[in-house]
């Protein structure tokens, strides 16, 4: 009661009790729940949230869900009705299957009409799972006999994850067994059990196999380790002698023979792949292709100095025996006949179209009074070519190497001679020499291995251009120039939209720059495209203009080539790409040339509109070189820098109408990504018209019927417009490749020439990661989740296990032998047996060449004289010069030359990456940021 007094009057008050409405009030037990360690992708035993309504009405239950992060992790199921009675209890059952290892968390959220909704209890637990880590990751054996056993190699499997590893399986398969202590019991974690392999080869040569574990490892049940190994025959190779002394022999003369022998002291046969000399020498032999046991043959060797002083060089032999490699060392002495007189210039190189001026000069003055010879034959012939009275040589169309006698009228006792080279090679059309991207140029007659050398060889001269040269330069002998006559002409595309046309010879009086097109206009708004519209890296530094290679066809006296450009007109800004087609004597467009790049297919993969994904002339960046196959121009596409959206692209035009698109191919049309970089290497053809060519990262599903073909190598063939994918081989650790961004497609494929044996047409393909793949072009492999099915699969053979290592650009061939120069490795050899490449190098060069490697060609005069030649440009980020380096390609572990030797005459410009050299009639042409360098023999 409360008493309210005002003045003298007091007042009662009764104060009543107050009746609140009936509420319900939700209680949980426990407040939280922690599940601690539990494998990855099993469920934990349930635990249980008890719901109590302590209140006095019913609870309205509205939902009861996994709330917040992790929901993936963690599912609920409930007893709870949707309306729960006072004093009355339901039950939240909580299982916790993580997806990932770590801490991970949850919550249970609850919704009702409770104070304090939505109630909320805090879940967590640490996903945990067995993760098995081999080491190593792949086994080579070296020279086993044929039916006898290796020394067991050992696997190391270790547990470096969180929960126990169960192995249930180790499976060998090819010409390899294992035993193994892993599947006996559990892999505790942080524990190791070993697999020992052993090789028993059945066959001579290489062999391939695999060591197959199934587990229970995370995201990874099942690991293969790939096993290669060289079977040995058990022939084997002796030499007579290591090493031939000629002693002093006169320029201009032949030696006699020296001989030696190789004896086969083995039981079966030696088969010999090749008999290869090099330096200032020649050989013969009467060697069978197979060496019976204790038979022995004769190789008889002569010495022709080419130029004065200690000249050394090697008879290599390239046979079957474990060695692969035997070598007889050389040595002599050239000498001049009379140091009185001499030619000037001492050596020289020429073409059917050009001639070359001898001088004789006797006690330091110019004479005309001496008699000249070719080949011992006074004032030469048809066949060696003739020489005037003056001296001037004019060449026949036979490539030879001939010697220019001089000889003193007054004093017939008083000779000189020189050397001049009648080359006679077309040219190089197209990126790395033919359609197979061999590398071979085997019409080089001046640049020997006995001549290319610090003293012989150097630069000559430089061309300056107006952007970077990623594109090789592309060569043609005896083109008719309007007003100017015959040249030999070298194209060089920049990254400036420009296409040169300089004589490949002679940048003075009557050489030079004979033609320039130029595919941009600054004044109407058509210039190059500027890096940071496309990038932000360093692919392609300052503007992006011509990249890939272009293409010549020398019948219709074509050049194609792929312009990007920004066009800016009314305002409105468009990136074009187009293809031209350009008049090589003169630079103009031919007839229905240009065309704009424009394409789409059916798919629904990414950029796709309605269904259709069009060609994007922004995002789709056009790198391998250009294609010309059975009269069409093809071209591919990446990107720069992975960004997206972009797919692989190749598109085929008509060569002799533009606007005829003939052929369409997209990699990836229901996904994304699968760009075709290849380094710069083109897609390569067969003779029957099938082109090969290599993907990257992106969507693959053609194992399970899908159309999309990330990081493989495909056989397409062309039907009424579409191009198909006739067969393709993926390697089984697919999925791997593409998260580690280990891009098969980062190099080219090679088509080999046909081989004798059981696999007649193989090719060779690597990219990232220096695996080397071998695959049989009738029968690629497809796809196989436990192993590759492709003829060979060597791991770690061009370099390390490195994202920045292995394959870019592509390899070379000659006279059976496989060239690699690999990324952060060293240039590398492979023989070639039956088909199939040795699965270990058989000679590999000391010089180191960092990232991106190199990609080599070859020039030889047939099966005489190969020399590989790469360009190092591993300093392109800093603008250091590119250096050149040529080696004996029966021995790459001989260096002959590198441009870095005398840095003063001969250093080149600044390096650009991926770039190839071009060798041609005496000639090297190396592109580089700023300039054209023409290398050669010095006169």
């Amino acid at each position: 009661m409360l008493m309210l007094c005002r003045r003298i009057c007091c007042f009662a008050l009764l104060t009543l009790p107050t009746f609140l409405p009936a509420q319900a009030v939700v209680s949980l037990s426990p407040a939280s729940l922690s599940f601690g360690n539990q494998q990855v992708g099993i469920g934990s035993t349930p635990q249980i949230v008890t719901l109590t309504n302590t209140g006095s009405a019913s609870l309205s239950l509205t939902s009861i869900k996994i709330s917040s992060n992790n929901t993936a992790d963690f599912s609920e199921t409930n007893t709870c009705p949707s309306s729960l009675a006072a004093n009355a209890s339901c039950t939240i059952s909580v299982t916790f299957a993580p997806t990932k290892t770590g801490n991970r968390s949850s919550t249970v959220k609850i919704t009702d009409n409770a104070a304090g909704s939505p109630q909320s209890v805090p879940i967590s637990g640490t996903g945990v799972a067995p993760v098995a880590t081999l080491s190593p990751s792949s086994l080579s054996f070296k020279g086993v006999l044929v039916g006898t056993s290796s020394t067991a190699a050992p696997i190391t499997l270790t547990n470096t994850g969180t929960a126990p590893l169960t192995v249930n399986s180790v499976i060998a398969s090819g010409d390899f067994s294992q035993t193994n202590n892993c599947t006996s019991v559990s892999v505790a974690v942080g524990a190791s059990c070993t697999i020992s392999v052993v090789f028993r080869p059945t066959e001579a040569w290489s062999r391939g196999g695999s060591i197959v574990i199934t587990d229970n490892a995370y995201n990874n049940p099942q690991q293969v380790v790939f096993l290669v190994g060289m079977g040995n025959s058990g022939a084997a190779a002796t030499v007579s002698t290591s090493s031939l002394s000629f002693g002093s022999q006169t320029l201009g003369t032949s030696s006699s023979v020296k001989t030696f022998t190789l004896t086969n002291p083995g039981s079966p046969a030696l088969n010999i792949i090749s008999i290869l000399a090099s330096g200032d020498y020649s050989q013969t032999n009467n060697c069978p292709g197979s060496l019976n046991p204790a038979a022995n043959c004769t190789i008889s060797v002569t010495f022709t100095p080419s130029f004065t002083g200690t000249r050394t060089g090697y008879v290599t032999i390239n046979d079957t025996a474990a060695s692969f490699l035997q070598t007889v060392s050389l040595s002599g002495t050239g000498a001049i006949a009379n140091a009185q007189m001499n030619i000037d210039p001492e050596q020289a190189s020429i073409t059917p179209s050009q001639t070359q001026q001898f001088t004789a000069v006797i006690n330091g003055i110019t004479s005309t009074n001496v008699t000249w010879a070719v080949d011992g034959v006074l004032g030469g012939n048809s066949t060696v070519g003739t020489i005037s009275t003056a001296g001037l040589y004019t060449p026949s169309t036979t490539p030879a190497m001939h010697t220019i006698l001089a000889t003193n009228i007054a004093n017939p006792q008083q000779t000189a001679v020189a050397f001049v080279a009648a080359n006679n090679y077309p040219g190089t059309f197209t990126g790395r020499n033919d359609a197979q991207r061999t590398g071979q140029n085997l019409n080089e007659v001046a640049l020997t291995t006995g001549r290319v050398n610090r003293t012989q060889f150097g630069k000559l001269f430089s061309y300056t251009v107006d952007g970077y040269v990623f594109a090789q330069p592309l060569y043609v002998e005896g083109v008719n120039i309007p007003n100017l006559g015959i040249h030999n002409l070298v194209y060089v595309a920049t990254e400036n939209d420009s296409v040169f046309a300089f004589d490949a010879d002679n940048n003075g009086t009557g050489g030079g720059l004979l033609w320039q097109t130029s595919f941009i206009n600054p004044a109407n708004g058509i210039t190059t495209i500027p890096q940071a519209d496309v990038e932000k890296g360093s692919d392609i530094p300052v503007q992006i203009g011509i990249t890939p290679t272009p293409v010549i066809d020398p019948a219709i006296n074509t050049l194609f080539v792929i312009a990007r450009t920004k066009e800016v007109s009314g305002g409105v800004t468009s990136y074009v790409q187009r293809l031209h087609a350009l008049d090589i004597g003169t630079g103009a467009e031919q007839a229905g040339s240009p065309v704009v790049i424009a394409a789409t297919v059916s798919g629904t993969g990414i950029g796709s509109i309605g269904g259709q994904v069009s060609f994007d002339p922004l995002r789709q960046n056009p790198r391998p070189a250009l294609l010309l196959s059975n009269g069409t121009v093809y071209i591919a596409w990446a990107s720069l820098e992975d960004i997206e959206p972009f797919h692989g692209w190749i598109l085929g035009y008509s060569e002799t109408n533009l606007q005829q698109q003939v052929a369409v191919f997209n990699t990836t049309p229901n996904g994304n990504e699968g760009g075709i970089w290849q380094g710069g290497d083109g897609l390569t053809a067969d003779a029957n018209g099938n082109l090969f060519v290599v993907t990257s990262n992106g969507t693959f599903d053609g194992n399970t019927g899908g159309v999309d073909y990330g990081d493989s190598v495909l056989k397409l063939t062309s039907n009424n417009g579409v191009l198909g994918v006739a067969d393709w081989f993926t390697p089984f650790n697919q999925a791997s490749l593409s998260s580690l961004n280990w891009d098969l497609g980062a190099g080219g494929t090679m088509l080999l020439p046909d081989q004798s044996g059981a696999y007649p047409h193989v090719m060779v393909a690597g990219g990232k990661g220096s695996t080397l793949y071998e695959l049989n072009r009738d029968f690629l492999g497809g796809f196989s989740a436990t192993a590759n099915q492709n003829l060979l699969t060597i791991p770690g053979v061009l370099g390390t296990l490195l994202e920045g290592s292995g394959n870019r650009g592509g390899p070379a061939y000659w006279q059976g032998q496989v060239y690699f120069v690999g990324s952060n490795g060293y240039p590398t050899q492979f023989s070639l047996q039956g088909g199939l490449i040795s699965t270990l190098p058989i000679a590999q060069s000391t010089k180191l060449f960092g990232y991106p490697g190199g990609a080599p060609v070859v020039s030889a005069n047939g099966n005489r004289n190969g020399i590989v030649w790469a360009l190092q440009v591993d300093r392109y980020l800093t603008s250091k010069p590119a250096v050149l380096r040529a080696f004996d390609a029966s021995n790459i572990s001989r260096q002959l030359y590198n441009s870095s030797d005398d840095a003063t005459r001969d250093t080149a410009g600044p390096a650009v990456k991926f770039t190839v050299p071009t060798v041609a009639n005496g000639k090297v042409y190396v592109g580089t940021q700023t300039e054209l360098d023409v290398y050669g023999l010095l006169p």
